[in-house]
């Protein structure tokens, strides 16, 4: 038995309670109660930033909680346009160099990805951002060379008048070694690089339109006649690649029907309807009908900087029965998948959705759980291949597609390197 203690503070006195943990007991007593001042509210995480932006992230967050935005995709997307309305109004926010448009970044950044961690593509849109912030200052910090400047390191006169063609000399061996030289934020002014930063958000947005035609293009090198194919899920990467590849093959597609969501039953009739031959099975029966695939493919809600998956819950055990029978499996999913992080723990990126697919609510039972979770992390070494809209690559390439796209200070959100 523990005590709770419930104050109002409109009628001024404290009613304590007396039952079980986590039920309602019966009512002890009710004595007056001194008015104390209440704590200062925690400051707001996202007052620095513009007003229009602080509405669009609050709207945003609020989608994700209530579930009304479950695709990848559209989470991306609509970080993108996020950061650009931020990049877009910073003189709002005081930012007049590069370092404080950095933070403002970052701050916004930190809070999205803490409301909603498991959404690894909004952590993602928001390093991708910052990666072109720090390549727009790195190019346009570069000074041209002047043939004045080159008269004067070769110790000559320029000559005056007419054109004059210079040959600048290229870096030498031994400076490709050295790091590269870390520039100072604070003194790059924010005016004239807005424009190429919003620039290269547009593109980053372009390319995520074209995500699921590219990886759908690879589909036929990676399909052959007669296969038969197991997949898991609705993944619409999947599903697009799934019908791509079945205007030039025929093939036959097992779908697991993954509960208990279901998400498998819509996939198996949609991949009908396109006229593919399609089998729906329970997902006890995988490892039963595992013997007779000749590959697994599967989509991915991230992808871990040490190539694992981050996939719909049930992927890890295909993946087992793939690996004791030595069917390979096969990942799709965009580069804006990839997250530079790595996995903490089983449950670190996961969520529990509701169990009423499970146990409805008017037959519940007393006293028994139901956790529904959302995800499965499948390790690196049971994925053998992983199609981005960029190209096939092994798990073990991860470390240089991140390199590519994401700055290493930006890795962290939450700490701010000037």
């Amino acid at each position: 038995m523990r005590k709770q203690t419930i104050s109002k503070k409109t009628s001024g006195v404290g009613c304590e309670y007396v039952g079980q943990s986590g039920t309602l007991g019966r009512l002890a007593h009710c004595t007056p109660i001194v008015a104390t001042a209440m704590p200062a509210p925690s400051s707001n995480p996202l007052a620095d930033l513009p007003p229009n932006v602080q509405q669009e992230i609050s709207k945003l967050l609020a989608k994700l909680r209530r579930r009304q935005l479950l695709n990848s995709l559209d989470v991306a997307r609509k970080t993108l346009e996020i950061m650009r309305l931020l990049v877009a109004t910073s003189a709002a926010a005081q930012a007049t160099d590069v370092n404080s448009l950095i933070k403002l970044i970052k701050r916004a950044g930190a809070v999205m990805v803490t409301a909603q961690p498991h959404e690894l593509v909004i952590g993602n849109m928001v390093r991708r951002v910052l990666a072109i912030v720090r390549d727009e200052t790195r190019d346009g910090g570069n000074k041209p060379f002047k043939a004045g400047d080159a008269a004067a390191a070769s110790g000559g006169d320029a000559a005056s008048g007419g054109e004059q063609t210079v040959h600048v000399a290229g870096p030498s061996l031994m400076s490709l070694l050295d790091a590269p030289e870390a520039l100072d934020y604070s003194r790059q002014s924010l005016k004239a690089l807005k424009g190429p930063i919003i620039e290269g958000i547009a593109e980053v947005m372009e390319e995520l339109s074209t995500v699921s035609a590219h990886i759908a293009e690879q589909a036929i090198q990676h399909i052959h006649a007669n296969e038969v194919v197991l997949t898991h899920g609705r993944d619409p990467t999947v599903e697009a690649f799934l019908k791509a590849a079945a205007k030039k093959r025929n093939f036959d597609v097992i779908v697991a029907e993954t509960a208990p969501g279901g998400e498998g039953q819509q996939m198996a009739v949609a991949l009908a309807e396109a006229g593919i031959s399609t089998t729906l099975i329970a997902d006890a029966a995988v490892f039963a009908v595992m013997a007779r695939v000749n590959k697994v493919i599967v989509g991915a809600h991230g992808v871990m900087a040490n190539g694992g998956l981050i996939a719909a819950a049930g992927s890890h055990l295909l993946a087992l029965a793939a690996q004791h029978f030595s069917v390979p499996v096969v990942a799709c999913a965009g580069l804006y998948k990839l997250t530079p992080l790595f996995p903490s723990g089983p449950d670190s990126f996961n969520m529990l959705l509701s169990p009423q697919p499970m146990l409805r609510y008017d037959e519940g039972l007393q006293g028994v759980h139901v956790p529904n979770p959302a995800f499965d992390y499948v390790p690196p070494e049971l994925v053998a291949l992983l199609i981005t809209n960029s190209g096939p690559s092994h798990t073990s390439y991860i470390y240089r597609l991140l390199a590519e796209y994401y700055h290493p200070e930006d890795q962290d959100l939450s700490e701010v390197h000037g």
